[in-house]
């Protein structure tokens, strides 16, 4: 546990614009809060209130990046991109990265250093889909959760949120009233609880996350398997018996967390027998292209749920499983896409998923 003489309350910005992802700035600010810090907020104008995108949280600034300086404040949090439009927080970030400022920057806050020319050098983390922004502007990507330089610490997305806050309230010498590791790349620790103390996912958004992705796990390895004991075509039949021993591992890994880390079991009995049975209905006519369309609409299903479903945690244990099964199905969709253009001719046609799109 880490302690500090709180006499003197450490000053932090918040930097702020709308439509910013709700726990990216609900964790930050009730754990600085709670550590004593004197949090400001700073947007870019003060005649508006700024909204998360999850409808769960809105906040006013205190402060606009106009009239505040670098030397106002102990550190940094950017969760947000969008106001790297602004020349005056790219102006202020810039002077407190030269003046070394702790700085916490999570999501797409890192196009707000990309701005500054100040990552030159740097060892950070991001988003997959910035990576080469980040290389291109200088900067060394090393992927993982969470990345320490010094004063700049960089994190990817909700599911790293904990992580970060809990190394830069140390990095600070904030109060942190959890027990938690020293190494912040401690894959056992359930930072979920941490990250729930802070205004994060609850027990309960993670178990109805869990369980959704088992439902849909389920019943797409009940399509999968269909779909192979019609097809005639053998590199067809191939894939998706890969894919359907795929989907009974993906759901063994779902169970498996819900009940070791919740104590919980799956919270529903069975796609009911009506499901199944327009399942059915549905291949009863079905020829070979048809169950390539609708095979391949049901895993970009999957790749975009769970690529949803990742970054709407703040528990990154959970997210983890949520990864290897986006990354799976994603390369499963490449292949069923390139077996469909090759089986379709020029007589292309969009899937045919028999999925809903559970996960926005």
């Amino acid at each position: 546990m880490v302690s500090t003489n709180q006499t003197n309350s450490q000053k932090i910005a918040i930097l702020m614009e709308n439509q910013f992802e709700d726990f990216l700035f609900q964790v930050p600010y009730q754990a600085l809060k709670q550590a004593g810090a004197e949090v400001t907020i700073i947007g870019s104008r003060m005649n508006e209130e700024y909204h998360g995108k999850r409808g769960h949280v809105s906040c006013k600034p205190d402060d606009t990046a106009t009239e505040v300086r670098a030397a106002d404040f102990e550190g940094f949090v950017i969760p947000v991109g969008n106001i790297r439009a602004n020349p005056f927080v790219v102006s202020l970030i810039g002077e407190a990265m030269a003046q070394e400022k702790a700085i916490a920057v999570v999501g797409y806050g890192i196009q707000v250093l990309i701005e500054t020319d100040g990552l030159q050098g740097k060892q950070v983390t991001g988003l997959q889909s910035l990576r080469k922004d980040i290389e291109n502007a200088g900067a060394n990507y090393i992927g993982g959760p969470v990345a320490d330089d010094g004063n700049l610490l960089t994190a990817r997305r909700p599911s790293d949120i904990a992580i970060l806050i809990n190394s830069f309230l140390k990095y600070l010498k904030l109060e942190v009233k959890e027990e938690t590791p020293a190494d912040h790349q401690d894959h056992s620790f359930d930072w979920w609880k941490l990250a729930a103390t802070w205004g994060g996912s609850s027990r309960r958004d993670i178990v109805n996350a869990l369980n959704t992705a088992i439902i849909g796990e389920r019943y797409t390895l009940e399509a999968f398997k269909q779909y192979s004991y019609r097809t005639r075509d053998d590199e067809l039949r191939q894939i998706l018996q890969e894919i359907s021993t795929t989907k009974e591992n993906h759901v063994q890994s779902l169970e498996t967390r819900l009940y070791d880390a919740f104590n919980e079991r799956v919270t529903w009995q069975a796609i009911g027998s009506e499901t199944y049975a327009a399942l059915n209905s549905l291949l009863q006519s079905s020829d070979e292209l048809s169950i390539l369309r609708r095979a391949l609409g049901d895993i970009q299903t999957g790749v975009i749920d769970t690529y949803h479903l990742c970054h709407q945690l703040t528990d990154p244990l959970t997210v983890a499983i949520f990864d290897q099964i986006k990354e799976d199905l994603s390369q499963y969709e490449q292949r069923l896409a390139q077996l469909y253009r090759s089986r379709s001719g020029d007589k292309i046609q969009p899937p045919m998923p028999t999925t809903i799109a559970a996960v926005s």
